[in-house]
């Protein structure tokens, strides 16, 4: 097989189309689960500081609470990649039936946690104010941990067939339904009530139910779902699918919680100060951050699809070189994102919030996160090679053991023992992403993925 051909068949001018292909739409289709929370941040701010900084509160335990779940179903992109490669359509259709089924299951608990909302937010010991607020907002996303594991699920499916245009068609809408909603339901417009942050939680639920809503019409209307994927309304639940999900998409969820446990007790050490702008700029700055690696995100999607289709194809070797192929490019963009967000660092703060004291400490963050970029780039690409290849469980230990014994007690000891203070403990988050770049690369660079199958 020529190296400037996909293994599905199809042809790329060149192995940088080939990647950019999936990496482009993929990046914007993914703005439903950054940008939705970036509004959030964005208005709320503009409405008042204490529902700012308790979103903020929230923005990681929502996500450690949901990541075993959502993670778990990206898994599904790794199998629709790999079996396209091979040719096996209706394989892979039926895994996807198995991960909708898992998904409906395993989003019944979150009911309980979403009545428990208040008291996982106290336990960061936050300003009463702030924790309220927080509780608020947490409770009203957790009902929506369905309408997420759908969207992911699918989402992550057609990536990995190379369809990445119909996700992005699908969140461009959700996104600008959520900006509408939010608007309305904060500040009370067009008739609504006035909400605060629990509109802005609500406008996030419904805009992500619209987006799951959409992709089952698509699913259950689309004729190639059925010709070649062999996927209906009727069809037959193999837990064989099931049990190879959580294998390989188990480790991803386990990754993600850990990672997403790890920022919230870092958030919860930038609590500790008590001074609400030290949150508030600290989620100003994270939701920066996010959104600046969008693109490489979307090229993590690109590394898990097209590196799945050549494992699947039986062409590791042509899988290798698209995944350093994508770390390359990675890097590059997080370059001149670096570049960017240092010298724009004030502007972007501002959008966040007006307030001076928010604007000193959140400046000081992104230099720090402008420094992580390149290094965040590598690590992300990284990961994505390795589960397009199902090599999912070494990333997960390697996380673990970075996270626990490297950022948190570095963190720790230069805010407190050293008394450098919230702005200072991000340095422990700059080494920790340069430990998991040097360590997933290295994994790719190895043969050891090679004998990974699904």
């Amino acid at each position: 097989m020529s190296d400037n051909h996909t293994s599905a068949g199809t042809r790329a001018a060149t192995p940088t189309r080939e990647v950019l292909r999936i990496a482009l739409p993929a990046a914007l289709g993914l703005l439903s689960y950054a940008v939705m929370q970036a509004i959030d941040c964005a208005l709320l701010g503009h409405y008042n500081k204490i529902d700012q900084a308790g979103a903020g509160l929230t923005f990681i335990p929502v996500w450690a609470l949901m990541s075993p779940v959502l993670g778990t179903m990206t898994g599904i992109a790794t199998f629709s990649a790999q079996y396209t490669g091979a040719g096996r359509y209706r394989r892979a259709g039926r895994h996807l039936r198995a991960a909708l089924m898992l998904a409906a299951v395993v989003s019944i608990p979150y009911f309980l946690f979403a009545a428990l909302a208040p008291d996982i937010v106290h336990l960061f010991h936050a300003h009463p104010d702030v924790a309220t607020a927080g509780g608020h907002y947490l409770r009203i996303r957790l009902f929506g941990v369905l309408f997420m594991a759908i969207g992911f699920g699918t989402g992550s499916f057609l990536r990995g067939t190379g369809d990445a245009v119909t996700p992005l068609k699908i969140s461009l809408v959700a996104n600008a339904l959520n900006l509408v909603l939010d608007y309305l339901l904060i500040f009370g417009r067009a008739g609504l009530p006035e909400m605060g942050v629990q509109g802005a939680a609500l406008a996030t639920v419904l805009a992500q139910a619209f987006e799951a809503v959409s992709f089952l019409y698509l699913l259950f209307s689309r004729g190639r779902m059925r010709r070649e994927f062999g996927f209906g309304i009727r069809g037959k639940i193999h837990f064989g699918e099931v049990r190879r999900l959580i294998r390989v998409g188990g480790p991803i969820g386990a990754y993600w919680f850990n990672e997403a446990v790890a920022w919230a007790v870092f958030f919860g050490l930038l609590g500790s100060f008590e001074d609400p702008s030290v949150m508030a700029a600290s989620f100003a700055a994270f939701q920066v951050w996010h959104l600046s690696f969008l693109p490489v995100i979307g090229l993590l999607q690109a590394a898990q699809a097209v590196v799945g289709q050549y494992v699947g194809a039986g062409n590791p070797a042509i899988a290798r070189r698209r995944g350093f192929l994508c770390m390359r490019l990675g890097v590059a963009f997080m370059l001149g994102m670096s570049l960017l967000i240092f010298l724009f660092r004030g502007s972007l703060i501002a959008v966040f919030s007006p307030d001076p004291a928010v604007a000193v400490i959140g400046t000081g963050v992104l230099v720090w996160v402008a420094v992580a970029q390149p290094f965040d780039a590598m690590a992300m690409t990284a990961l994505g090679s390795l589960r397009g290849a199902g090599d999912t469980a070494f990333a997960f230990w390697g996380l673990s053991l970075i996270v626990w014994i490297v950022f948190l007690p570095v963190s720790y000891l230069i805010a407190y023992p050293l008394g450098g203070g919230p702005t200072e403990a991000w340095i422990g988050a700059v080494i920790f992403l340069v430990f998991l770049g040097a360590v997933t690369g290295l994994r790719l660079r190895s043969r050891a993925w090679e004998g990974k199958r699904v």
